[in-house]
């Protein structure tokens, strides 16, 4: 850990209160969160929940949720290949991006709508009242989604009383922010309001062939809302919203550049790679990574009071469309053309919960949700111009004048016209379909054993229906040629040439299909006739790795999961400012299909015969996986909470499980969708808070990780599969430590305040298909901001990573250049000022 950071904050905290101006005395606020469905306090609610109101997010200069991560230290936010795929991970556990068939294992609610993918979740934060982060599984309340978390946020309601704002920001890297807001009522009992905001800044990345700045921001949100109080028991609130997202990014830095970047920076290639600087943050492309994603929706919520009952309904639809492309090699060597990513996602969900509260003994809720969801996912792939010459010089590293004489030669054995194999432009495109119905039914009980004991059961019923139609067009030659066939077809003849028998002849070719596993080139025949023939080999298995746009079989299937989560919990009130809970809750996350190009039906028990006659033929259909198995997690937890008027403190001890999660991993040429056996993660989280003095407030939260592989044969490796159990999984840091000081002072009539937060994530692996060595990352990053306050006017300056921390936020193996490896860097210093004037 950066010592200057921590000193720094120190200082700045004494010298603040050596200047300060005596207040009122403070105490620490009191947070309303719905955590459980129902208004509790923070402390009162027996669940591991953390909350950022308003306040903090506009001190701390929080403009999203990649920005919440900083001061939340058990909530990580990565963002990969472009802007709109981000992951969202709480205890180390968080899944989604790269692949439109996998619904994310943390679940996002805006104001108790789910957004069903991340890219729905990520824009500014506007009109916020407040963030709740739900730790461990909540299924039980939240759906089948929820299985590693909840991120549930909550806006502001239109005011009965006229009032707004503008605000306006201007920082480094050209940014431009402006957000308004303007609420008041329509009559005695309809208020509105309306809010947007647009946000601009130049790119901090740098595309060094066309020489333009990338990792830029150009976001628009607007959110319009209507409430009516039809009376003193019913409310009606009706939300619309809709945002934009169009912008360059994400640039990717090249960590180790291995031997095949000789061959991409040879005149036969004619590219360029920008090696081995990571936090240059430079990189050569042929063209820049565009992605636009338009989010819209609506919702309608009804809050009817029936004294001890109360109910609630939340309708919402909501469309997603999104399309992206970008230059897939990350060099400027022209191997990839196009990949070109469509996607139009459609939500319809309804809720309906009847609460109840006498204020006895017994309270409780009964509810049940639906959702349906329309996925179209479009993937085009073509090879660049650069890519056949490239290939060429692979399959001879040594001697690449002959290697130019590879794809000929296979033109003319195969009958191909000439130049048909890796012809610039041909590639292949799949088109996806997935149509989901999923039904929940849900209730949770609180019975009073005692004054101070309550008894918390819950349970949820849910069923999943999943109907996918997956078809492919191809015009890339080469990945359809079968090797296998044709290589082992040739030394059939050899053995035929030399005098053996046609049946001992096509067995033996058929045995060494069967033993090559695509891997092993050669095969032995058994004495006799080893001594005779001697070795077996199929030179053209080789050229395996360069057939990574092979056909897929077309195909139309349905998954069909049904699971029933639970919820036992036990909450004791020692006093007014202390309580403990302990309980166990599990969660659960439906069937996730691979709709990507990677996407390849499982080895079947019986493999399909060779066409020489019995063997086994591993080329075609290539096999792999069609989708991931469900996820089920389950969590053992205690928890305790105390509160006084100046001090409070939260801890939570765990031991959370799940089975089957589902792992999306990059391997080079593809993705490989997978369920990593069994990963457990004990640990410990707390948060503090320390109202120092009446102007001094000192939060300090950590958390602890201790993440382990319990079972995980035939994991996913670089080199193959492997068995991983009883190691430790990649990107989870042991140790999470986050630290905030905020002053408030009063000067005359300008009251401000000044605020620092630090965060420090202990070293780790960024991922298992990379070394350790070539990629890790530790976490030391200062925020700051200072504010002030006079009359109407409000001013704040601010910063982001102050202390200008460099580290890799995920690295993976370069794409299909062996031995070579890229990574992403996080995001380099901001600042800015922002100006905001009330009305």
């Amino acid at each position: 850990m950066k010592s200057y950071s921590a000193v720094g904050l120190a200082v700045a905290a004494t010298l603040l209160s050596a200047g300060a101006v005596a207040q009122e005395s403070a105490k620490l606020e009191e947070v309303i969160v719905t955590a459980t469905k129902r208004e509790q306090t923070l402390q009162d609610v027996p669940v591991a929940v953390s909350v950022t109101p308003v306040e903090t997010i506009n001190k701390a200069a929080i403009k999203d949720l990649s920005d919440l991560a900083s001061i939340l230290p058990s909530l990580r936010i990565t963002t990969l290949q472009t802007s709109t795929q981000a992951n969202f991970i709480i205890r180390g556990f968080g899944n989604g991006a790269n692949n439109p068939g996998i619904e994310p294992s943390v679940g996002t609610f805006i104001d108790g709508v789910y957004r069903s993918r991340s890219a729905g979740s990520i824009g500014d934060l506007i009109d916020i009242e407040r963030v709740e982060v739900l730790r461990g599984p909540q299924s039980t309340l939240f759906g089948q989604n929820a299985s590693a978390g909840v991120i549930s946020i909550v806006t502001q309601k239109p005011s009965f009383e006229w009032g707004g704002y503008v605000e306006g920001t201007i920082g480094n890297y050209n940014a431009q922010i402006l957000k308004s807001k303007i609420t008041g009522p329509l009559s005695d009992n309809v208020a509105f309001s309306l809010s947007a905001v647009r946000n601009e800044r130049d790119g901090y990345f740098k595309e060094l062939k066309s020489g333009k700045a990338i990792n830029d921001r150009d976001r628009s949100d607007v959110r319009a809302q209507l409430l009516w109080n039809a009376s003193d028991n019913f409310e009606l609130r009706i939300i619309a919203d809709t945002s934009t997202i169009s912008e360059v990014c994400c640039g990717v830095s090249n960590i180790v550049n291995g031997p095949t970047g000789s061959i991409i920076q040879s005149p036969l290639v004619g590219g360029q790679i920008y090696a081995a600087k990571p936090f240059d943050r430079k990189y050569y492309a042929n063209k820049l990574p565009v992605n636009v994603i338009k989010n819209s929706g609506f919702s309608v919520h009804l809050d009817w009071d029936l004294g001890d009952w109360q109910m609630t309904s939340i309708t919402a639809s909501r469309n997603q469309d999104s399309a992206f492309d970008y230059d897939f090699d990350f060099t400027s060597g022209d191997l990839g053309a196009v990949n070109l990513n469509e996607g139009d996602i459609g939500t319809v969900t309804q809720e309906l919960r009847l609460s109840y509260d006498g204020g006895g003994k017994v309270r409780g809720l009964l509810g049940a949700y639906y959702m349906t969801e329309k996925v179209e996912y479009d993937n085009t792939i073509q090879i660049g111009a650069g890519f056949r010459n490239y290939a060429s010089v692979l399959t001879n590293p040594t001697n690449p004048a002959a290697g130019l004489q590879t794809f000929p030669s296979l033109e003319a054995a195969f009958g191909l016209p000439s130049g048909s194999l890796f012809r610039s432009g041909t590639g292949n495109k799949i088109e996806t379909e997935q149509d989901t119905d999923a039904y929940t039914l849900f209730g949770q009980l609180d019975f009073d054993l005692t004054e101070q004991l309550t008894l918390t059961t819950g349970v949820a019923m849910t069923d999943t229906q999943k109907d996918v139609d997956f078809r492919q067009t191809s015009n890339e030659l080469f990945s359809s040629l079968d090797f296998v066939t044709a290589g082992f077809a040739q030394i059939r003849g050899a053995l035929l040439r030399a005098g053996l028998p046609d049946s001992l002849a096509s067995s033996f070719a058929d045995q060494a299909s069967v033993a090559d596993g695509r891997t092993i080139p050669c095969y032995t025949p058994p004495a006799p006739f080893g001594a005779l023939t001697g070795p077996l080999c199929n030179p053209l298995l080789a050229l395996y790795p360069l057939q990574f746009l092979h056909p897929i079989v077309p195909f139309n299937d349905s998954s069909s999961d049904s699971k029933t989560t639970y919820t036992v919990r036990l909450a004791y009130d020692f006093n007014d400012n202390l309580n403990a809970y302990a309980g166990v809750s599990t969660g659960y996350k439906a069937t996730s299909w691979n709709l990507s190009r990677d996407s390849k039906p499982f080895p079947p028990a019986t493999a399909p015969r060779s066409p020489l006659g019995g063997a086994v033929n591993p080329w075609y259909p290539r096999f792999g996986t069609r989708y991931a198995k469900p996820e089920e997690a389950t969590v053992i937890e205690l928890g305790l909470k105390g509160r006084w008027d100046r001090f409070t403190a939260n801890v939570a001890i765990f031991d959370q499980e799940i089975k089957n999660f589902q792992s999306n991993q990059f391997f080079g040429t593809g993705f490989q969708l997978a369920n990593a056996g069994v990963q457990s993660t004990k640990g410990v989280e707390i948060e503090t808070q320390f109202q120092v003095t009446d102007a001094l407030q000192l939060d300090v939260a950590a958390t602890w990780l201790d993440p382990l592989y319990d079972s995980y044969p035939g994991a996913p490796g670089i080199n193959g599969p492997y068995d991983a159990t009883g190691t430790v999984p990649a990107n989870i840091p042991k140790w999470t430590v986050v630290t905030a000081v905020n002053y408030n002072w009063l000067i005359g009539d300008i009251a401000g305040f000044v605020r620092a937060d630090y965060r420090y994530d202990s070293n780790v692996q960024l991922t298992e298909n990379v070394p350790a060595s070539f990629a890790s990352r530790q976490v030391n990053t200062l925020n700051a901001s200072v504010g002030f306050a006079l009359d109407k006017w409000s001013f704040l300056i601010w910063g982001r990573n102050l202390s200008n921390d460099d580290y890799l936020v995920q690295a993976f193996p370069a794409v299909a250049q062996t031995g070579s490896f890229s990574a992403y860097p996080n995001e380099s210093r901001k600042y800015g000022l922002t100006v905001k004037y009330k009305f």
